[in-house]
């Protein structure tokens, strides 16, 4: 009963106090909205707390690798002088080793010393970079300059100090690159450099390629990117996370990361950004981005073809790389090119026909006797035919053995420029007055005395010293280069000499100085890749009056290709220097033109220069396809004149009892061993009838047979003339 009131009661309780729980209620809902409220404030206060935590642990972890960089730098600094003296004795003590090691031949004493200077010289460069940022010297000059000059620079250092490296090195430009932009030419040359030769050291037989891509920003302002991606074994995470920091490796005695730590700074001095992605397994990428800007933003269009009738030709590109081939494509589809890419493998699989294209360019080691054959046919049919011959820059052989058939060389990496001179080329547009900016018409009658042409390389006089050009005491040099650590280098080699020196920091500097007339200069060293103007076009303009035809202009570069040194006579430099310095040779090169003296003088340069016109036997290019080994050459020659001096009486014997496979067979060893001495003449001459033989041209041999004797007897007249000066 009770139960019962009790239940009844809370009942009427309930029905009297509704109005008041309503109230209730809505009072309990907005202290659950603030529980809830701040519960997730709590919420987001702990995993604030959480982050913050992460962060500041962040920062402290950058804080102590930056400490760590900043120390390992620091001990660098320290040890610096102690290391640089440590490499010095290390290389001197590898020169001593080399000199006295007896299994060695002098030739191969001469090119292991070279190597050690090389890896010393590679170092000090470094080790002066690394000061002079440390120590904040390093200014950007920013200039107009063209992309090419500096890509080639770079290609021909690499192929210079890999030489014989098999690896698939290729520049992927796009075709909205401008060819003139505003940067700072020198440092992004650098850069490039340091991140190629990093690379180099990783790789052995793998593919290496540089994309550079442009995107506008506005106005004038772009931002160039230029990707470094190889197919090679990665790096791992950890050491991914160190490749910027330097240090200086106990164990091996050197220093190790200076070039990308190099690299990175100087990007960023140039407001770029430059880091590394990388796999293992899958290779490793480098990303640098500079901004740049444009020389001409109205004028989009970078090279313009002379002549409409080099455009839209039909082209064939195989390789024995197809993402090299691709690179290839896109630049001569610049130039409004029809390009169609055939793998190597399909190639040979199945030969395609040939005949519809106008220019055929094929992989060097794809000209076996069939497709000799083929395209000997095609092109007496068509005629005009261009057949190139595509080669790596890395393994330079720029051979005339096929010279009837193939019109071209042309190396990779490729790039725009190159392409550009080459359609031209190929066309005989003259490359050499289409390319600079100003033409010369020449008035020869009226002109100076010229100096004198040097094609050959320079030979390096040895023994030589700083105080050895004290022999040119009261000269006057003018030197033409950007780089500031290179001036120093010459001005500090020449210090004591007596020679008076001018400096010029780029090409339109010293067209200026020179055509003042203030100095009479005797001789000019003048670097090829600068910024404003460039040493082409520079040399152009000083020889477009005939009063300074007289003066010696030798360039200093790094490029290397026959091509490129035959763009250098044809704007009228009289001989090269290749980069990095030789004393010896940089020696000879003044000696050639301005020494007074006997020693290492003209004199001796033209006894070489008359050796090497013997007519019918370039003796320079004999002894060069020896390995620059003279005595080895000469018995060449001797072998040569005994077994085959004779040659033109076997030779009309065998054309006049027909035996057509015995003179196949003698031309097969005449294109050889001609080409080797340097009998260039007898060389296009046995390999004109070579062909004759190969299309069973037997009618035409009887012409030769004369043409055959001339030219042997050549050869016999001039070995006997170099044999009996070398008694």
């Amino acid at each position: 009963m009770g139960r019962v009131i009790w239940m009844f009661g809370g009942l009427s309780i309930l029905l009297l106090d509704a109005a008041d729980r309503e109230k209730s209620f809505e009072s309990v809902g907005i202290w659950t909205v603030v529980l809830i409220v701040g519960v997730v404030a709590a919420g987001i206060l702990f995993f604030a707390s959480r982050e913050m935590t992460k962060l500041r642990k962040f920062y402290e972890n950058m804080l102590d690798k930056q400490l760590e960089i900043e120390e390992k730098q620091n001990q660098i600094l320290t040890n610096m002088s102690e290391n640089i003296h440590n490499a010095a004795h290390e290389a001197l003590q590898k020169s001593h080793d080399v000199i006295e090691n007896q299994a060695h031949s002098a030739l191969e004493k001469e090119k292991l010393m070279e190597d050690i200077e090389d890896q010393l010289l590679g170092v000090t460069n470094n080790l002066i970079d690394f000061l002079r940022l440390k120590s904040k010297k390093i200014e950007i000059n920013n200039k107009p300059f063209n992309l090419n000059n500096v890509l080639n620079e770079v290609s021909g250092l690499l192929g210079t100090k890999y030489a014989g490296k098999e690896l698939e090195l290729i520049f992927d430009v796009d075709n909205n690159v401008p060819r003139y932009m505003i940067g700072d030419s020198l440092h992004i040359g650098r850069v490039l450099t340091n991140l190629f030769e990093y690379m180099f050291s990783q790789l052995t037989d793998e593919e290496l390629k540089l994309e550079v891509s442009m995107f506008s920003s506005h106005e004038e302002k772009i931002d160039m990117q230029f990707r470094l991606r190889d197919t090679g074994p990665g790096i791992p995470t950890d050491g991914l996370e160190s490749l910027f920091v330097p240090y200086y490796d106990e164990e091996r005695g050197a220093y190790m990361g200076l070039g990308l730590f190099i690299a990175k700074s100087l990007t960023e001095l140039m407001g770029g950004t430059l880091y590394a992605e990388s796999r293992e397994g899958k290779g490793t990428t480098f990303l640098l981005d500079l901004p740049l800007k444009l020389v001409d933003s109205g004028n989009r269009r970078r090279y313009r073809l002379p002549d409409k009738v080099l455009t839209e030709k039909r082209v064939l590109v195989v390789d024995s790389s197809f993402n090299a081939a691709l690179a290839i494509k896109k630049m001569f589809a610049y130039f409004r090119h029809d390009v169609q890419v055939i793998r190597k493998e399909d190639f040979e699989f199945s030969m395609p026909k040939m005949d519809g294209y106008d220019i055929v360019i094929l992989n060097e080691s794809l000209y076996r006797e069939k497709v000799l054959r083929y395209l000997q046919k095609i092109k007496t049919e068509k005629g005009d035919l261009k057949i190139i011959s595509l080669n790596n820059l890395l393994n330079v052989k720029e051979s005339d053995f096929y010279d009837g058939l193939i019109d071209a060389h042309l190396f990779k990496p490729v790039n725009q420029e190159r392409v550009f001179e080459l359609i031209i080329s190929l066309y005989d547009m003259g490359v050499s007055r289409i390319l600079l900016q100003d033409r010369i018409e020449e008035d020869k009658e009226s002109r100076l005395p010229k100096a004198k042409v040097y094609k050959s390389e320079i030979q390096e006089a040895k023994g030589i010293t700083p105080e050895s050009f004290s022999d040119f005491a009261g000269k006057h040099l003018l030197i033409v280069e950007d780089n500031r650590i290179n001036q120093k280098v010459l001005t500090n080699l020449l210090a004591q000499s007596g020679i008076r020196i001018t400096l010029a920091n780029d090409g339109q500097q010293a067209v200026e100085i020179v055509k003042s007339g203030k100095i009479k200069f005797d001789f000019i060293l003048m670097d090829i890749n600068m910024p404003v103007m460039d040493g082409f076009t520079a040399t152009q303009v000083i020889r477009e009056e005939g009063r300074f035809d007289i003066i010696p202009i030798v360039a200093f570069t790094a490029l290397i290709l026959e091509s490129e040194k035959q763009k250098m006579f044809n704007c009228g430099i009289n001989a090269f220097l290749a980069k990095p310095l030789n004393v010896g040779k940089l020696y000879q090169a003044m000696a050639m033109y301005i020494s007074d003296k006997a020693i290492a003088s003209a004199k001796e340069a033209e006894r070489r220069e008359k050796e090497a016109l013997f007519d019918g036997l370039e003796i320079n290019k004999g002894i060069a396809h020896t390995n620059h080994n003279e005595a080895l050459y000469i018995e060449l020659v001797k072998e040569f004149i005994e077994a085959y001096g004779q040659s033109d009486e076997t030779f009309e014997k065998l054309v006049r009892e027909k035996r057509y496979e015995q003179i196949k067979m003698l031309c097969v060893d005449m294109r050889g061993l001609s080409g080797t001495i340097g009998a260039t003449d007898l060389h296009r001459l046995v390999n004109d009838i070579y062909r004759h033989i190969l299309f069973n041209k037997h009618e035409l041999l009887w012409g030769y047979v004369e043409k055959y004797a001339k030219e042997v007897a050549k050869i016999r007249k001039a070995a006997e003339a170099y044999l009996f000066l070398k008694r």
